[in-house]
């Protein structure tokens, strides 16, 4: 008989309550109260009552990230883990404004006042790290370090979603984080795993868009089933075809 499965859940949030504008920002939004908050209690419901719910949560340190997180370890009823491995992309067209003022993420202290079920004592499996020399592991470009182009980024994501994997052997885990991030994670999981974006059948993630990989748990050498990619069956109204892709 089959063994137990398991899951890769890989999110994006739904709305935010300000848009993010390339080169304008404001580039860290809470999720819209309304709506935004619908959708991640969307995302959450659909997962819940999936036959492979999330026994962990993981997210972005960013607020549109952490708050779906948030609402999804509520529903699934487990922990919140925020991984700075999962950051936004670090190019300045998603973190520098005009005045040339970088955003960073909110503190783990700050994030864990605002969010009770995050999970203070998991330590981030691929921390930021500020200066591309201080470490070897930075050269070859698998830690997060601003700024990062995109080779970097596909690094960085492959090497956390790994070190998370080897944090929750077995277990099905769910991963709230930016699209860029979202698919750089999809693509390193993808069947027969193309060595470069433009050969993946990927394409591009709206809002609320869920992906679900899965394999027998019992059995870490076979490959990963895709069972979803940027789905959005779960989303209300206009969202529920899929908008705002990225």
């Amino acid at each position: 008989t089959q063994g137990k499965k398991q899951a890769v859940w890989i999110i994006r949030y739904g709305l935010t309550k300000f848009p993010l504008k390339e080169n304008e920002g404001p580039y860290d939004s809470p999720i819209h109260p309304v709506e935004g908050v619908e959708h991640a209690k969307c995302i959450a419901r659909r997962l819940a009552e999936n036959e492979d719910p999330p026994d962990v949560v993981l997210s972005s340190p960013f607020l549109r990230t952490t708050e779906t997180g948030h609402i999804i370890a509520e529903a699934a009823g487990c922990s919140l883990c925020i991984e700075e491995g999962l950051t936004e992309w670090l190019t300045p067209s998603l973190l520098v404004d005009p005045q040339g003022i970088k955003t960073d993420p909110k503190s783990l202290d700050e994030l864990s006042n605002l969010f009770p079920k995050i999970d203070t004592s998991y330590k981030s499996k691929n921390p930021v790290v500020e200066d591309s020399s201080d470490t070897d592991v930075t050269s070859e470009g698998t830690a997060p370090c601003f700024p990062e182009k995109e080779d970097t980024l596909l690094k960085r994501c492959a090497t956390t979603l790994d070190r998370i994997l080897g944090e929750f052997p077995s277990k099905s885990v769910a991963i709230v984080s930016h699209a860029p991030c979202d698919q750089a994670m999809a693509f390193h999981l993808e069947e027969g795993a193309p060595s470069v974006p433009s050969d993946s059948k990927l394409g591009p993630w709206p809002l609320g868009g869920v992906t679900k990989f899965s394999r027998v748990s019992s059995d870490s050498s076979t490959s990963w089933t895709m069972e979803l990619y940027g789905d959005t069956d779960h989303m209300p109204g206009s969202y529920k075809p899929g908008i705002k892709e990225w």
